[in-house]
């Protein structure tokens, strides 16, 4: 059987002139990634594009890609010594500077590397292991910030119990004159208790402006019945002076009394509600001076009888003044979360020819599978978006949005609920054990709300999307969005609470298909890429191998169906790099009783970095790594060499980074 492929209306050779002709006629984009080969955001720059302009990295190139060096975390040293604390994966992705390294660890230590040849410069340790694991999300640290001004260059690391420290780029020093001694406590200051528990910086600041905005993790799902309502933190923004950490402006997240966006809170649920916080990366756009904040559901994820409501500015994008923290626009893409349907990934910020008119653009990339695209001035639609009826609750107490919002265009690139002709069919006997696994849920279109009978709701995409951490890369000079996605299917029951905290609360669990394959049919995961300067798909292909090897599926000799989880990518102008995330991450979850895939794929056997055509979406090379992918990954020139960082390890394994020549 031939690799499942989809190019829509695009044959491959009209793609090839299709991207020429957008080439030839395309603008650079100002807010493009510099060519100088430094990665100085942690998503390529502060428009999220994950892109690396100019090097000779090329079809041929990427055919005798090599690992070239590796460095190993400072946390393996720590865990071996105190096995208590190894919990978590390494989602740690660097930033590249003038050919030196800095990343960040698990238990957020900071670290220089030199580029060329993976050697340890300086490490700086901020003890955030020293009360043992953080109770909150366990040892998380996506990466980290960088900010100069002529000679003074500094590092800023969220910590994962809670600090944000700033660092003298080339000591590793704290920066005594800012903040406290080099840090701010983002427990403190806002308007109400917060159980350093609950909180954590799992994804690096932004830095827009003289302005510094850190994302805050807030444990929800798995807080309920440790926090009561009152104490649960809010999902405010706090934002500081970048020179010298004084806080600038607070952003109240539920909006207060008298607030833009308070009369959707009824019956004073703005006083108690929590979360609805934004723990992934924003955007920024110095020329305009905003920040475009991606927010998450609010407390909690799956029942909202106590917050009636649309819930502004919970799973919303909203665009602040950078300066002053007023309101610039805001977007609401789910009225009253019931899904966990967080805004998972920065917005790519692009500038597009629609129908002849220049637009400067947001694109957002949603868990539920769609790509809502706005004006980023102004936050007007570019595409129209439609109120659809949903289906309804029949939970006591819950009063589900009558209506959400789908775009037009694009289409969505995952699946979006459940149907019997949805269930894997390779094989009649999947097929028919798929449908046993399905009849134990309720199921229906996309937002079907979460249930109380059977084994609850079957929900598609799941709580991990979609799209997810992940994000999306896009090339400035074609306007092509790469986004990878992936269908696992989670389980969604609500149970009565017996302590008083919500009148329901909701559990959640992976579900798999039959004799562990997937529930649903492949692609199991995909990479789409869309011109999003016409909203049209243009090819979608299947993100790895995936599990071609089952015993179930080995005399059917498939090529490609994709893994059964998220990947990562990093693009350049002609090839767009993809890691297929490995098991660990799946265990990691599974400790908190969600078992997905059990299945081990051909990639977690033998895992690759692949490297795809951008224009066709084929595979051009592949390089087998020492280990599976479990962050972000990024592209630098150091020496004369262009490299691909892949984080692999942690839970369990060492911690690294792998560093792959790549022309």
């Amino acid at each position: 059987m031939a690799m499942l492929k989809s190019a829509g209306a695009f044959p491959r050779a009209a793609r090839k002139t299709w991207w020429l002709s957008i080439m030839l006629g395309a603008a650079p984009m100002v807010m493009a990634a510099a060519g100088d080969g430094n990665w100085t955001e942690y998503n390529g720059d502060k428009a999220g594009s994950r892109y690396l302009a100019g090097g000779k990295v090329s079809a041929q190139s990427v055919k005798s890609m090599k690992v070239a060096w590796r460095w190993a975390m400072p946390d393996n040293k720590i865990w071996q010594d105190n096995a208590e604390l190894r919990t978590w994966v390494n989602q740690s992705t660097p930033l590249a500077i003038d050919g030196v390294l800095y990343s960040s660890s698990p238990m957020s230590m900071v670290s220089a590397i030199d580029g060329k040849t993976g050697k340890t410069l300086w490490t700086y340790d901020p003890k955030a292991y020293v009360e043992g694991t953080p109770p909150n999300l366990g040892f998380i640290s996506r990466g980290l910030s960088y900010w100069a001004d002529g000679a003074d260059k500094r590092i800023l690391v969220g910590t994962g119990d809670g600090y944000l420290i700033a660092l003298n780029a080339k000591t590793g020093k704290p920066i005594e004159s800012w903040g406290d001694k080099g840090r701010i406590d983002m427990t403190k200051g806002l308007r109400r208790f917060v159980d350093r528990s609950l909180v954590a910086l799992t994804s690096p600041p932004i830095v827009c402006g003289n302005t510094i905005v850190p994302s805050l993790a807030v444990l929800d799902s798995f807080a309920v019945g440790r926090a009561p309502m009152k104490n649960h933190p809010p999902g405010d923004i706090q934002a500081f002076d970048i020179r010298s950490g004084k806080r600038v402006w607070h952003f109240e997240q539920p909006p207060q009394e008298g607030q833009p966006g308070n009369e959707t809170w009824e019956d004073g649920s703005w006083k108690t509600t929590g979360s609805a916080n934004m723990w992934s990366r924003p955007s920024c756009d110095e020329e305009l001076g905003l920040v475009y904040l991606p927010f998450s559901t609010p407390t909690n994820d799956f029942y909202g009888g106590h917050r009636k409501g649309d819930g502004l500015f919970g799973e919303s994008v909203v665009a602040l003044n950078a300066k002053t923290g007023r309101i610039a626009w805001y977007q609401q893409i789910v009225h009253h979360g019931l899904w966990d349907y967080d805004l998972p990934t920065a917005p790519n910020l692009m500038d597009l020819t629609v129908n002849g008119k220049k637009v400067k653009a947001l694109a957002q990339v949603t868990k539920q599978g769609f790509v809502f695209t706005f004006d980023r001035s102004t936050g007007a639609p570019v595409w129209p978006i439609t109120e659809k009826p949903v289906p309804q609750s029949s939970v006591p107490g819950e009063r589900s949005s009558l209506t959400q919002p789908f775009p037009s265009l694009p289409a969505p690139f995952v699946q979006q609920g459940v149907t019997e002709d949805d269930l894997i069919d390779l094989t009649p006997q999947l097929k028919e054990e798929a449908k046993k696994i399905l009849s134990r849920y309720n199921y229906g279109p996309l937002y079907f709300p979460p249930t109380t009978d059977k084994a609850g709701t079957l929900q598609v995409p799941g709580v991990l999307g979609g799209a997810s951490w992940a994000g999306a890369a896009h090339s400035p000079k074609t306007n092509v969005l790469y986004v990878p996605s992936f269908t696992i299917p989670f389980g969604i029951k609500l149970k009565k609470e017996n302590e008083g905290v919500y009148d329901y609360t909701g559990t959640w669990a992976g579900v798999g298909g039959p004799q562990g394959l997937p529930l649903f049919k492949p692609p199991f995961s995909t990479v789409t890429a869309i011109d999003m300067n016409t909203g049209k798909h243009l090819w979608r292909v299947p993100a790895g191998r995936g599990p071609v090897d089952h015993p179930a599926l080995k005399d059917l000799k498939l090529d490609r169906v994709g893994v059964p989880r998220e990947s990562f990518i990093a693009l350049t102008d002609d090839v767009l790099f993809l890691a297929p995330e490995g098991t660990n991450s799946v265990l990691g979850l599974s400790s908190r009783g969600n078992a997905l895939i059990t299945q081990a794929t051909a990639d977690e056997k033998e895992p690759f970095l692949y490297a795809h055509d951008a224009r066709t979406g084929d595979v051009l090379g592949e390089v087998k790594l020492p280990g599976a992918a479990f962050g972000a990954l990024m592209t630098y020139r150091a020496g004369g060499r262009q490299y691909v960082v892949v984080p692999i390890g942690g839970a369990g394994l060492p911690a690294e980074l792998v560093a792959v020549q790549v022309d």
